[in-house]
């Protein structure tokens, strides 16, 4: 049975418009994080898509419509990507979105009045296959991957991403008229995988928010747990810090999320001894429990690894903080080995850039403090939230 195209066009329409304004709307109702925020402006840019190309099917004058259009479904494939990452507690690099947003708009410009339907549609395709082959990618590590309910989103990136590199080499070989293009990789096949592809991206992206976003039970026990370096184990820890995020965002303050890593403890390990290092990281932990913030909360987080939840009146207070605790260690050489002093790297996690949701300022300072490690030790950076 054949479709024809105005009809199948009309449904991407609606489609786009309702699940666009419906997450949308649950996302200026949930004060949602930074994730849900870049996943709106994914549905927004859907829905300037279609607006775009109707203008452009009613007005063949319209020219610059083709640009708009090109260039908003790009940035929509794009946002869903950069919201993942933000999901992961990774920076959005909207500004990587961006560059292939302006690509796609320069590919029509390019082309000028003259251009047509197809102007720039090779850029298109390919800045749309490779955004959503790295949406798919994303989806399958941090939370996201560890998350089951994302797995349907994943097949569907998969199959966008595949059908656009199929799209942009059939353009290359045969050309618009040629019967490979007009047939499987037609604008009707294009318009039906973009409405299953917004279908399984609401339904997905709205259960991973919805169980983030749940609260996590307060009455399974009252006891707080500490490690026997008196430290919070994590589950202390995070219920600990949850309640402080729910006071501070209450009243509109910041609070902070160090991650703390011990440098080199493989290393240490390696040329002295599991004992040796395990020394080392008990020792770590009480240094930075004696010249860590006075108000603030210690948590585990791993071997060599700990958590910390202070109040941060801006950035450069939680710098402040991270400074004190690796001069702290640096002053105190290992007793046994007074040629060896201990270095940590630390990732600063601050909810006016990442939110208030503990698991995503968590991963954030988490993968700062490893950005950190990775760039030599001894460092301090803070997650940005794009």
């Amino acid at each position: 049975m054949n479709i024809d195209p105005a009809t199948i066009s009309i449904a991407s329409a609606l489609v786009v418009f309702v699940t666009g304004a419906t997450f949308i709307l649950n996302t200026f109702l949930r004060k949602d994080d930074p994730a849900g925020r870049v996943w709106s402006v994914s549905y927004m840019a859907g829905m300037f898509t279609s607006f775009s190309y109707l203008v452009a099917a009613m007005s063949p004058d319209a020219w610059w419509a083709i640009a708009a259009g090109n260039a908003s479904y790009v940035l929509s494939m794009a946002a869903l990507w950069s919201g993942a990452r933000l999901f992961n507690g990774k920076p959005g690099l909207l500004w990587v979105a961006l560059i292939g947003t302006a690509a796609a708009a320069v590919g029509v410009v390019a082309a000028g009045p003259t251009g047509g339907y197809w102007a720039g549609s090779g850029v298109m395709f390919v800045c749309i296959s490779v955004f959503t082959g790295l949406a798919a990618a994303e989806t399958l590590i941090g939370a996201m991957g560890d998350n089951p309910s994302s797995r349907g989103f994943t097949v569907a990136l998969i199959i966008a991403s595949l059908f656009f590199a199929g799209r942009f080499i059939v353009l290359l070989v045969e050309g618009t008229e040629g019967t490979l293009f007009t047939t499987i990789f037609s604008t009707s096949s294009a318009s039906l995988l973009l409405i299953v592809l917004l279908i399984v991206a609401t339904i997905t992206l709205s259960i991973i928010r919805a169980e983030r976003a749940a609260p996590a039970s307060r009455r399974h026990g009252s006891i707080v747990a500490y490690t026997n370096d008196d430290v919070l184990l994590s589950e202390s820890f995070e219920r600990i810090t949850t309640d402080w995020l729910d006071r501070a965002e209450f009243h509109d303050e910041q609070l902070a999320i160090l991650h703390v890593r011990l440098d080199d403890l493989l290393e240490v390990r390696t040329a002295f001894g599991a004992g040796f290092s395990s020394q080392v990281a008990s020792d770590f932990i009480a240094s930075v429990r004696r010249y860590g913030p006075t108000v603030s909360d210690i948590g585990e987080d791993g071997t060599g690894c700990v958590l910390i939840a202070t109040p941060a009146e801006d950035a450069d207070s939680a710098l402040q903080a991270a400074r004190s605790i690796q001069e702290g260690l640096l002053d105190h050489p290992v007793e046994t080995t007074p040629r060896l002093r201990p270095t940590a790297s630390v990732g600063i996690a601050l909810t006016d850039f990442i939110g208030y949701d503990v698991a995503t300022l968590i991963e954030a300072a988490r993968a700062a403090s490893a950005r950190a490690a990775e760039a030599g030790g001894n460092r301090t950076i803070i997650a940005a939230n794009v």
